[in-house]
């Protein structure tokens, strides 16, 4: 059996991790959830994601007809996520 080398161990830094520069705490919303009714804000730091129009108007009939990209916060996002994911299924 022919042996295979070994890999070169890369060392880790020394020192302490630098801490993150701002905490989730620190961050001022500013893009709202375009879904009717949803308080939440869409920022993408706070989980918050953008689809296509015509992939939202799938979940949601009353959203307001505007931009091609439609801003969610994440809640929105993961209800769009699994509604994608069981018309997917139905295909099958």
């Amino acid at each position: 059996m022919a042996r295979r080398p070994h890999r070169r161990r890369i060392p880790k830094p020394k020192g302490n991790k630098p801490k993150s520069t701002r905490s989730k705490a620190a961050i001022d919303p500013e893009v709202p959830c375009q879904v009717p009714k949803c308080k939440e804000f869409a920022d993408t730091e706070l989980g918050g994601r953008s689809i296509a129009y015509d992939n939202a108007i799938d979940v949601w009939d009353n959203i307001p007809e505007g931009p091609r990209r439609v801003k969610i916060c994440r809640t929105h996002y993961k209800e769009w996520k699994k509604s994608k994911k069981d018309d997917e299924t139905e295909w099958s």
